[in-house]
């Protein structure tokens, strides 16, 4: 599938900079997210986001916050902690699966950023920078070095913290 690839990252804590930025934003309030992780509001909204209703309807600051925040997999993990693993995972090795799980965050992530609302457009836009560059380092040849600005990510998501 996709060959091994050197990745480097910009920063020499970026990777762990990304985890303890999950951790500060997601860890401490396991027992209640709705209420910690999502503004008031969100965790009792009738149409959370993504919902089967219309999935490409604008989303006001409270769905958009629950699109980051709140479980949006199935699998009890929230769109945050995904960008995360995924982060983490190919800047340990890059697969074929770690690369397609990158590359459907990216998509994910272009979708949310044309639903939320504007002030939150750019700090998706800075999250999703690390997942185009992966995508457009392989398309330009997997026998390169793909340096990933995983230091965006992190930015990204403490400004979009600030709005919840």
């Amino acid at each position: 599938m996709v060959p091994s690839v050197n990745l480097r990252t910009r920063g020499v804590t970026a990777v762990t900079a990304v985890v303890l930025l999950l951790a500060a934003c997601s860890g401490g309030g396991a027992a209640d997210d709705g209420a910690s992780a999502a503004p008031s509001g969100s965790a009792t909204s009738p149409e959370p986001a993504g919902s089967p209703a219309d999935p490409d309807a604008p989303l006001d600051a409270n769905q958009a916050c629950a699109a980051m925040y709140v479980d949006a997999d199935g699998q009890g993990r929230t769109l945050e902690e995904r960008v995360g693993a995924a982060l983490v995972g190919a800047s340990k090795e890059l697969t074929g699966t770690s690369a397609d799980e990158m590359h459907a965050l990216a998509v994910e992530l272009g979708r949310l950023e044309t639903r939320v609302p504007e002030e939150f457009r750019a700090p998706v836009e800075q999250v999703r920078v690390p997942f185009l560059q992966l995508q457009e380092g392989l398309d330009l040849g997997a026998d390169q070095e793909i340096e990933l600005d995983i230091a965006s990510t992190v930015e990204g998501l403490k400004a979009f913290e600030e709005l919840c």
